[in-house]
Order: structure tokens, then sequence, then C-alpha cells
């Protein structure tokens, strides 16, 4: 099956087609999903802002949220504790690393916790902030994310195809790799890693299907995507046109 050259490994891309279905089932269909809207990291969309530094992350929170159609949803938006321990004149011990976000659901109340260091990262800010709210989904959604049954992982997974399924992608895809330039006492240096759950190429193929199911045009996803990626979307566009099985499973689940 499948016999064209392939975006991503087989059972990857099929995954992505059964999720896509899952959340096409469970929220509504094609009239859900053209109501979301391509999230563009731009003025239109994030508007400067002012305030203190949780202020500012509120704000960032609140408009997420508002984007994600999950106004209604309580929720608290709590800044991780970070404490950095001078022990020399020019060294500072850090804290351990900790999870970017988290989503706590407490006798009824919801709790996303996130790392104040992002506030220096927008993209990853934003996406943080997209995933923890996708795990509201659990909560509205009987039927389990494929695969989950056997592979709970798989969960965190899903939770960032709903990112995609909600408009996210570019931004998600533009922080899959982070990149950060330091300077300190006269020196420099970079340092890169990947981000949360997908790689470049899994978000690219998540946002090139949310085009591509809305008959969508990927020249204004392309022009705000970090300038290596755009290619890549070009052939993830190419994969979903070449092979036509794909999207018609797909089309199914836009009757919904």
């Amino acid at each position: 099956m499948w016999g064209k050259p392939r975006f991503l490994d087989l059972e990857v891309e099929e995954w992505h087609r059964d999720c896509w279905a899952w959340l096409l089932r469970n929220l509504g269909g094609h009239e859900d999903l053209m109501r979301q809207t391509l999230v563009l990291p731009n003025a239109q969309f994030f508007p400067k802002i002012t305030g203190d530094d949780h202020e500012k992350a509120e704000a960032v929170f609140a408009s997420v949220k508002g984007m994600m159609g999950l106004d209604s949803w309580p929720c608290t938006l709590i800044a991780q504790e970070r404490t950095n321990a001078q022990i020399g004149e020019f060294t500072m011990l850090l804290p351990e690393k900790s999870a970017a976000g988290t989503f706590q659901s407490i006798e009824g109340e919801v709790y996303v916790t996130y790392d104040p260091m992002l506030l220096t990262r927008p993209y990853n800010l934003v996406t943080t902030f997209a995933h923890e709210l996708a795990h509201y989904l659990p909560h509205s959604i009987a039927e389990p994310a494929p695969g989950v049954d056997v592979e709970p992982k798989l969960e965190e997974l899903a939770t960032e195809m709903a990112v995609a399924y909600h408009g996210f992608g570019v931004i998600a895809a533009n922080a899959a790799f982070d990149f950060q330039q330091t300077h300190d006492f006269g020196r420099q240096g970079w340092s890169g890693g990947s981000w949360g759950y997908f790689s470049e190429e899994a978000w690219v193929f998540a946002l090139a299907i949310f085009l591509a199911l809305r008959d969508e045009d990927s020249a204004t996803a392309r022009a705000h995507l970090n300038p290596h990626l755009a290619p890549k979307l070009d052939k993830a566009m190419k994969r979903l046109r070449s092979e036509r099985e794909f999207l018609s499973a797909l089309a199914i689940q836009r009757q919904a």
C-alpha cells in the first residue's frame, strides 16, 4: 500500500490519518474544522501587551484559550517557581529542568502551570499553552485516541494533533526545534534541541492535513514558517495530493 514516496514513515502517516479521523468524529466534523483559524505569529493574533511577566503570560493564555474556543472552560494559570542559587562570583546553580507546562484537574478545578522562562520564547509559550489546554479534550471525548489503549504515551501525541486541529500548526512547527543563543561574561554560545512531542516534520505534516481538509492554499502558512520549513510544507502537500486514499478516508469524517 502507498507505493509512492512518503513524507513520514508509513505507520506514522497512518496514525496521523487515524488521529485526524478521531478528532473530526468527536469535535464536530468538517463544519467545526472550518470554524478554526490558521493562527499566525503576528500582531493580528498576538498584539503587544504590557504588564509584569505573569500578566503578559495571562494575556497570551487568554488569547490562546479564546482561539481554541475554550473561553467558557474555567482554568487557573500558575507560574512555576524557579529558584536560582548563587554559589560563586560568576556561577549560578540552576534548578533541575522542569516541564514547560502541566495540566491538572483537581476536584473539578483545572490548573495549568508554565515555566516563566518561556516568556523569552514566544513560539514555545504559545505552543505550550495550546498543548496544555488541549488536554481538556479527554474530558469531553469518550472515545479514546487511536492506539492509546495499547500505548498510553500516544495520548500526548494525540494532544499535539489537537493543537494542529485548532490552527496552531505554524507556530508549533516553528517551535519544534528550540534554538537559543547565549551571552555570558564575554562568551557566547548556541544550543538547540527538540521541543514537545512532535518533530518538525510531524508538525508540518499535521499542518498540511489541516490546510488540505479546509481546501486552503498553503501560501500564507508557508510565508510564516521558519525558512527551512517552507519547502517541507510543499513536500507534505505534494504527498497528500499524490495519495488520494489518505484524504478520501478523512473526507468521510468531514461530513460527520
